[in-house]
């Protein structure tokens, strides 16, 4: 087996999910290149015994300068993900890291540019990208199967935070998150309206705070305030003329399910629904009713994406399945082996973030149009 050394930076709820998504690879891709935990930076270097890491370290300096290292897999908070990326790339590894690619614009089109000089291997984890629905719509809508593109709904939504007594975390706090629910949702959809339909022409948006305090971890009866956004909407003007309506949310609770992406034509209407887009349905205008597409043959990115996936009977959740793709895709590219079409690499991903940042620049001052 060819393996790649990964070096993880950080290991909260999203590092686990990573070290959860390399180990699936390294069983179920038996045979093909994968990524290798071979190292961790933590703050909590003695909390990780027994964990499947040759090293452990307490300062980035150390993972940085350890040759077994060919990847850094930053999963930090996102304001401390520049300095990780800042040093990867000056040791000539290639670099992945999570979502965003930085709390601040000018910082995510700065490490963008420095990924570009360099040269190396470089991808975020827009996961969504890396769902075969997604890639089969992509691919149908090139086609032209549902004629000319006239207006879209996205929305994704959670509820994890609508639990008032939820203490206070670094995902609320403007310095480290740079937004609340369109930092950390809206950027996949706004990311997957970017890759499916292309550029933004303008948009405007407006934001809502249901929970405006929050209790202090582990003093009930202190609160903070709370100026991250809990719910964002945003219409949206494409360059080709499309239109189109966005919403993410993390205090909303939909017997719908909470991923939705319906794209209506002058032919008809394809719809992306379930757990992370995991199905699609075509209907076309005139003709046959609604039809759930699922055995028809893969187009071009849908069978890259389903190279890069366990099988269906061997999934391990639809949201580590999108973890696990996303690291193999990076393994591969830092292989030599040429990386999935539809890479979110960072310079892909630094122009999703800039639509974040307009939605909440719009949203501050009364819903103005933002011009991309």
């Amino acid at each position: 087996m060819n393996t790649i050394g990964f070096g993880l930076v950080g290991f909260g709820i999203i590092g686990r999910t990573h070290l959860t998504a390399m180990q699936a690879n390294l069983v179920l891709h038996d045979g093909s290149v994968n990524a290798l935990p071979r190292a961790l930076c933590t703050r909590r270097p003695e909390a990780c015994a027994g964990l499947p890491f040759e090293k452990v370290y307490s300062s980035l300096k150390e993972l940085v300068e350890d040759s077994q290292v060919q990847v850094l897999d930053v999963c930090t908070p996102n304001n401390l993900h520049g300095e990780a990326v800042r040093a990867g790339l000056a040791a000539g590894k290639g670099v992945y890291a999570e979502k965003p690619l930085s709390h601040d614009q000018a910082e995510a089109d700065q490490l963008a540019a420095l990924a570009g000089q360099a040269r190396l291997p470089n991808q975020c984890a827009l996961t969504m990208r890396f769902r075969p629905m997604v890639n089969r719509m992509k691919d149908l809508l090139e086609a032209g199967a549902i004629g000319e593109v006239i207006h879209f709904r996205v929305s994704h939504f959670h509820d994890s935070y609508l639990n008032p007594d939820k203490p206070m975390n670094w995902r609320q706090e403007l310095g480290a998150s740079g937004g609340g629910a369109v930092m950390d949702l809206g950027i996949h959809i706004l990311d997957l309206t970017r890759y499916l339909l292309g550029d933004v022409g303008r948009l405007r948006g407006i934001s809502r705070i249901l929970n405006k305090t929050r209790p202090v971890e582990g003093k009930a009866d202190a609160h903070v305030s709370n100026k991250t956004d809990e719910y964002l909407q945003a219409d949206l003007e494409m360059k080709n003329g499309a239109a189109g309506i966005l919403e993410c949310s993390r205090i909303s609770s939909s017997v719908l399910g909470n991923s939705l992406f319906e794209v209506f034509g002058s032919r008809g209407s394809l719809l992306l629904h379930g757990e992370r887009f995991s199905q699609l349905t075509l209907t076309e205008a005139g003709g046959r009713g609604p039809q759930l597409i699922s055995g028809a043959k893969p187009g071009k990115r849908e069978a890259e994406v389903r190279l890069l996936l366990p099988e269906s009977r061997q999934s391990v959740g639809t949201f580590v399945d999108g973890h696990a793709a996303a690291i193999k895709n990076m393994a591969n590219w830092a292989a030599g082996l040429a990386p999935f079409s539809g890479t979110p690499t960072f310079a892909e991903s630094a122009n999703s973030q800039a639509l974040v940042h307009a939605c909440l620049r719009s949203a501050e001052v009364d819903s103005r149009w933002e011009t991309l």
